[in-house]
Order: structure tokens, then C-alpha cells, then sequence
């Protein structure tokens, strides 16, 4: 199927080598990126992207680097619509000192991240922690990706005396038991994973996750929402559960899609870690603040567990850009509130084609949607690979019929449902 009609016209330079029309998610910047004259099927939403403060960036800047263009890249559940605009000047105004060593750039963030959630400082800003690197005195700790620091936590928390069991949600995301199948590999750690399946609906079961803890248990995993299914659990869930869990077993909260909540007023685990010592929120900037390529993320948890995984860290992992870029983007409230709303608008209007299709999904408290597609999700995955649309599948019985789509923008989402409706079939 070509994209195109017949008496499309298009530039050279933005046509792949087998004459399909092709974009990136770069050239959703903004409408700056000098590419506001390119349309599929006929439409358009460029008008609805995010300003830049930037000079026009060709086509060919903007698929100079990374992966090859492609119609549709919804697999990786990234920011389509670009990084804040205030962090692209942070960046621009701060690549001339890359030759220098800012050993308060971590401090500064970590500044940043506790004033904008509201928390409490336990202590000034002293030296130690890090080394050269001040203490902020906030109960964070900054790192080159939320990724690296599940990884910490993972080695610190989920192992005890060489010997550890995690206990995660199925389907969920996977991260946490890959590294702690990775310490068994590696190290020969005695570490076994339990997952316990979700409810029917695609929720946490606590009940169940509950019952699996045993004298073994070291590590509990939430995820919320949950990645693939998009799910929420409420902030008084949350809560009655850790009162539950025994305080010898630590609980990771990864919070990385929170922003995407549509739930007004709706309270993150946060808070709660400096009730209970045994209770660490993670979260990340490349989700909501499109910083996926840059890997900034974050930990908040009892000043004791926060100090470990200083110990534990990386004394230099991210770069002086990486943290300014950060905390530019907590600055720009407006920002978040647009890439909300054009999230909202892509995912509505799939959520809508998709109906129409005959087919159903999860619905969706994040930037991505689980949808039955009614027959093998993997099968599926190749045809649209075929077609240049990135999506993602899992080797789960479970959801063996379902493909994960990340909302795109709504150019993306166009583009992926006139393919849906050649392959899918009612």
C-alpha cells in the first residue's frame, strides 16, 4: 500500500529509496523544523506541534542521525513531539562548556526535582555523597537513565546474602527481572523471579502479589501505570498494600508514565517513601520530557536508601548537558500540558479508528495502547514491519493476540490505522 495518492508531489530528499513517503519523529520538533509542508494522506497535524526557538533544521539534518526514517516509529513509547523548547536552548547555551567538569550539575537537578515535587529538605547542601559532588539534602538521587538505577536497585535490594526473590506483575515490565537474571548468570546468584499474572483487566493483582511473598521475598515491583497495559492503581491501592508487605522487603515503584495520568488530582507514591523505609519511586525524563536519547532519571526514597544508591552509583554517569536539558524541562509547566493534550488527541482518535476496526484495547493511563488485534500479535508485527510501522509485541501467552501501539502524533496514528485496515481482517 503506498501512502501516497497518485498526483502527491514531494521533494527528493524526503523519499526512501523504494518511493514511500517516510518521516521521523525529529521532524515533529516543531514548526520550525522546516518540514510544515509535508502531509499524509492528505492531512495534517503539524499545526498542533510545539514551537521551536531554533533556526529551520533540513530534512536531511533531521535524518542524519539515528535510526533510518520510517512512516511510523510507535514501537518504543517516545515523545514523537520532541524535547521541551527550554531544553533545547539549555543544551544550545551550555555545548561551548563540555570541556568542563560542573561537579554541582547533579546538585543543581537534584535541587530542581525536590522544589518541583514539593519535598521536604532534610539538610543543606554539604559535601559528601559523591565525593566532589555536593549532597543536595533531598531524599533524590540523579542518574544517566532510570534504567541504571532499577539495575541498582536490583544488585543492592533484590539480593541479599548472595540469594534473592522478586516478585512482578505478568504482563509487566521486565526490566528489574532482566537484571536480576543477569546477576544469575554473571555471578552465579541464587535469585529466582515470581510473576504473578494480572487481574482481567490488566491490573496489578495485590492480593496476589501479596500471597506470593515469602521469607525469601526481597524485592516487590510496580509498576504503574503499568507498561504494556497502560493500567493504573490508585494512590489508597498503594498504600494499604506496602502497609502489608513486611518492612524487610523493599518495593519499587517506577512511575515512569505518571505524567500521562488523566485522573485529575492524581497522587503519586511519592510521598510515601519517606513513610516507609522500604519504598523507592523511580522515574525518568524520557518519556513526557522526550529526553529518551539523552537517559536522565531519578530515585526518591528515605535518605538512608538514597545514600546508598549514591555510594553504589556512577561518579560521573550524565553529563553537564544532560542535567541542565533536565532541568530546564521541570521549568517549562506549559510544555508537559501541551504534550498531554496532543497525546490525548492521537490516542482518541485510535482509540476511535480502532473501534470502527471491530477490535479492542486496554484503555490507556499512558502514552501507548494495548489492542487485541484478534489473531497472532506477532504475525501482525511483521506485515506492518513490512509497511514501515514500528510496533511491539511480547512473548506472553496472555496477550499473544495484542500488540502494544505507542501513541505517535496523530500524522503517525493516520498512517498506522489506513495500514490496520488493509491487514486486519474482520
Amino acid at each position: 500500500m503506498s501512502i501516497f495518492t497518485k498526483g502527491d508531489t514531494m521533494n527528493s530528499s524526503n523519499v526512501t529509496k523504494n518511493n514511500k513517503f517516510s518521516f521521523t519523529r525529529r521532524g515533529f520538533l516543531g514548526a520550525s523544523a522546516g518540514i510544515g509542508s509535508l502531509v499524509l494522506s492528505g492531512k495534517s497535524s503539524l499545526a498542533e506541534t510545539i514551537p521551536s526557538a531554533y533556526r529551520p533544521l533540513s530534512v536531511e539534518e533531521l535524518h542524519g542521525w539515528g535510526e533510518e526514517p520510517g512512516i511510523a516509529g510507535i514501537g518504543n513509547n517516545e515523545n514523537p513531539f520532541g524535547p521541551s523548547p527550554r531544553a533545547l536552548r539549555a543544551i544550545n547555551n551550555s555545548v561551548m562548556d563540555i570541556n568542563r567538569y560542573d561537579f554541582g550539575a547533579y546538585t543543581k537537578l537534584e535541587i530542581a526535582i525536590g522544589e518541583h515535587l514539593g519535598l521536604e529538605r532534610e539538610a543543606p547542601p554539604s559535601a559528601g555523597g559523591r565525593g566532589l559532588f555536593r549532597d543536595s539534602g533531598y531524599p533524590i538521587y540523579v542518574e544517566g537513565g532510570s534504567s541504571f538505577i532499577l539495575n541498582q536497585i536490583t544488585a543492592i535490594y533484590g539480593v541479599k546474602d548472595g540469594v534473592g526473590e522478586i516478585i512482578e506483575i505478568d504482563p509487566g515490565y521486565a526490566g528489574v527481572s532482566r537484571a536480576a537474571l543477569g546477576l544469575r548468570s554473571r555471578f552465579g546468584m541464587e535469585i529466582t523471579v515470581k510473576r504473578v499474572p494480572t487481574t482481567h483487566e490488566f491490573k496489578h493483582d495485590l492480593n496476589g502479589m501479596l500471597n506470593a511473598v515469602s521469607d525469601n521475598t526481597t524485592l516487590i515491583v510496580i509498576t504503574n501505570p503499568n507498561n504494556p497495559t497502560g493500567t493504573i492503581l490508585s494512590y489508597q491501592e498503594i498504600k494499604e498494600f506496602i502497609n502489608n508487605v513486611p518492612e524487610n522487603v523493599t518495593i519499587l515503584i517506577d512511575e515512569a508514565y505518571i505524567h500521562f495520568v488523566r485522573e485529575q488530582n492524581y497522587r503519586s507514591a511519592i510521598e510515601i517513601t519517606q513513610e516507609h523505609k522500604n519504598v523507592i519511586v523511580t522515574r525518568t525524563f524520557s518519556k513526557m520530557y522526550g529526553m529518551a536519547g539523552l537517559r536522565v532519571g531519578f530515585a526518591v526514597g528515605h535518605q538512608s536508601v538514597i545514600s546508598e544508591l549514591r555510594a553504589a552509583g556512577n561518579s560521573w554517569g550524565m553529563g553537564n548537558i544532560n542535567c541542565y536539558a533536565a532541568k530546564a524541562s521541570l521549568e517549562d509547566t506549559s510544555f508537559v500540558r501541551q504534550v498531554k493534550r496532543l497525546t490525548n488527541n492521537s490516542k482518541d482518535y485510535f482509540y476511535q479508528e480502532i473501534k470502527k476496526l471491530g477490535l479492542s484495547y486496554v484503555p490507556s493511563h499512558s502514552s501507548f495502547v494495548l489492542v487485541n488485534v484478534g489473531q497472532d500479535g506477532r504475525a501482525l508485527q511483521q506485515k506492518l514491519a513490512a509497511k514501515n510501522i514500528q510496533v511491539r509485541v511480547y512473548d506472553n501467552a496472555a496477550i499473544k493476540n495484542y500488540i502494544r501501539f505507542s501513541v505517535g502524533t496523530l500524522d503517525e496514528m493516520q498512517a498506522t490505522v489506513s495500514v490496520l485496515k488493509d491487514e486486519i481482517k474482520i
